[in-house]
């Protein structure tokens, strides 16, 4: 019987710790006004939203393996864990704390009865010529049948400032990617299967996608890629969300506009069924994390502190800006990936 595996990535939207938590002076600076009203009551809420949403995917038993950006975090990491008790799994997490100036930082959550993730060969980067870091971070996942499945976790700086203004750092987190891509070829062989999922704030056709993350939805040319004087392919990617696009969907609204910030590819081993299989990969817009009528956007969870207040200073929860019943500003993507 063929093994399956439920992937899935989800940018938490500023899943922070609450506002007296013991933090850096100048991560204080950088997100003081934002957590403003955030207290246990509230960060509980969004844990609970959060985790019952991801409960319900994989048909009501949760994803084998979620990677997550957005965490302040290791204790909210323990929390969320524990908070997804409620699937039957037992959920362990790998994380590493960046230099990101709000503290946000990428995880993987995985059921440990599915794989052991060998702590020695986690790994990550911080991007520097930039105020703020965002971290890539590397993790390898040995399935029960022994094969190795290594995901590369990706939350690319954002577009704040101007989107082109902006683009180099991208550009830069795109060409690590693309190096790290030919270093483990260079040490596990062509044949290593690598998923890379992430926010990469750029969308499918962007430059730093295509042209320096070498990502593209055409599997001819991935399967006439040539090897280098080390016998290396080009580490070209397979883009699993580019149709998406064409279906006018995305995992991000801005301005009405919906984009596809949020991305799986494969290397060329998976894209050519070498140790694991592409079933299927999308968006998951399940109705409860979208607002309802036909614009429809991400059911954002926001904050107390960017409310409005009633004539007593009493929240006015509403949709954009505080709503406790809500999720995160971004859809989560997910895959289905046969074990061959």
């Amino acid at each position: 019987m063929d093994t399956v595996y439920y992937l899935a990535w989800w940018n938490l939207e500023n899943l922070l710790d609450v506002e007296n938590a013991d933090r850096p002076e100048w991560r204080k600076k950088k997100i003081g006004k934002y957590i403003i009203g955030w207290n246990a009551e509230i960060l509980s809420k969004k844990i609970r939203n959060i985790s019952s949403a991801i409960a319900e995917m994989n048909n009501g038993i949760g994803p084998d393996i979620i990677g997550v950006c957005e965490v302040e975090n290791e204790r909210l990491l323990h929390l969320l864990a524990e908070s997804l008790s409620i699937t039957g799994r037992r959920y362990s997490f790998v994380h590493f704390d960046s230099s990101d100036k709000r503290g946000v930082d990428v995880a993987f959550l995985f059921d440990e009865a599915l794989f052991e993730v060998p702590k020695n060969l986690l790994f990550t980067v911080r991007l520097h010529k930039r105020s703020a870091t965002r971290d890539l971070l590397q993790a390898e996942f040995i399935t029960k049948k022994g094969k190795s499945l290594i995901i590369i976790g990706n939350h690319w700086p954002s577009r704040t400032g101007g989107q082109y203004e902006t683009e180099p750092f991208r550009i830069m987190a795109a060409e690590t990617l693309s190096y790290w891509l030919y270093q483990i070829a260079e040490k596990r062989g062509n044949d290593q299967p690598v998923l890379v999922m992430g926010d990469f704030n750029d969308e499918p056709f962007s430059r730093s996608i295509t042209e320096y993350a070498l990502s593209t939805p055409n599997i001819r040319l991935i399967r006439s890629a040539r090897k280098d004087q080390n016998g290396i392919f080009t580490p070209y990617l397979l883009n699993l969300l580019w149709n998406e696009m064409a279906d006018g969907k995305g995992t991000y609204l801005y301005n009405g506009k919906w984009s596809v910030l949020d991305q799986i590819m494969v290397n060329r081993a998976i894209a050519l069924n070498k140790g694991f299989t592409v079933l299927s990969a999308g968006i998951y817009d399940h109705p409860d994390l979208l607002t309802p009528g036909l614009n429809s956007s991400p059911k954002a969870f926001g904050a107390p502190s960017k409310a409005r207040r009633d004539l007593k200073g009493n929240i006015r929860e509403s949709y954009g800006t505080f709503w406790s019943k809500g999720y995160s500003d971004h859809l989560p993507v997910v895959i289905l990936l046969k074990e061959n």
